[in-house]
């Protein structure tokens, strides 16, 4: 017996907030192409300690159902540390589950995904931009909340009497960019702009110290900390997203999700890559 035509594609965005983001375009733009709805379900998690209506307006594209830890095991990846338990679940709710393993090796090829899926009550729990987006999407769909905005206002009243840098230094956990995206590459980069001041987002205080020593008086950053475990810490990277997004220029991280997004937004950027022999 064949199944019939999906009428949803259920989208559990995981991660950091910004492959959350690419995952909720990727998967709007994989239904449109199927013509089919989609539901996205929101897990508020240790790592992304935040509610989506925390952090922004209502999508245009639906709404979003917000889950505690408590009832979002239906919605994760079945591993050895939840005991495959998910999968029960999965299994007489779903006709297909795709997770980071198998849309890996199906997001280069976004007509074999759409065959895939096609006909099926499928769920899809990733980070991944798993199909072909359209990036001036980002500030259309993702629009913070008014206190957010409010504060990015003012952080940027500056920006149109001088010419402001932004700069993303990505470190503490990431080895990728702490690797391929050297500190002393992105000195390299701010030196080809003598004039201008340079607005730092870092998860390293340590590298923000250094930069003001080394740029003095034309360093603007936050005084806050980055903390993806608490809510004041992610409604602080959604400011820093956008304060970034209204720079002159900006200066990325390699493999952070979070600077790739920026640079979309912004428009005029690049990603600093220093390559290691």
């Amino acid at each position: 017996m064949m199944n019939a035509p999906a009428t949803t594609l259920t989208l559990s965005p995981l991660g950091g907030l910004a492959n959350r983001m690419r995952a909720i375009l990727a998967a709007d733009a994989l239904c449109r192409s199927l013509g089919i709805r989609l539901k996205i379900v929101w897990l508020k998690e240790s790592g992304l300690n935040a509610r989506f209506c925390d952090l922004f307006q209502p999508l245009p594209i639906g709404e979003v159902e917000e889950l505690s830890p408590f009832s979002s095991w239906g919605y994760v990846p079945p591993r050895k540390r939840n005991f495959f338990i998910p999968r029960l679940f999965q299994s007489v709710r779903y006709d297909l589950c795709l997770f980071d393993h198998q849309l890996s090796t199906l997001q280069e090829n976004p007509q074999k995904l759409v065959e895939v899926i096609k006909g099926k009550n499928v769920l899809i729990a990733s980070g991944l931009c798993f199909f072909l987006v359209d990036d001036t999407l980002f500030s259309k769909y993702f629009i913070p909340q008014p206190s957010i905005l409010e504060e990015v206002e003012r952080r940027t009243a500056s920006f149109d009497t001088q010419m402001v840098v932004g700069v993303h230094i990505r470190r503490t956990d990431n080895v990728q960019s702490i690797q391929y995206s050297p500190l002393d590459a992105f000195v390299k980069k701010m030196e080809s702009f003598p004039t201008a001041h340079f607005y730092v987002a870092t998860d390293d205080d340590q590298v923000k110290s250094f930069l003001v020593q080394k740029f003095p008086h034309r360093i603007l950053s936050s005084p806050s900390t980055a903390d993806r475990t608490s809510l004041l810490g992610m409604r602080e990277a959604v400011t820093e997203m956008y304060t970034l997004a209204r720079t002159a220029y900006f200066l990325g991280s390699y493999y952070s999700s979070f600077s790739d997004i920026i640079i979309e937004m912004n428009g005029h950027g690049e990603t600093v890559v220093y390559k290691v022999e």
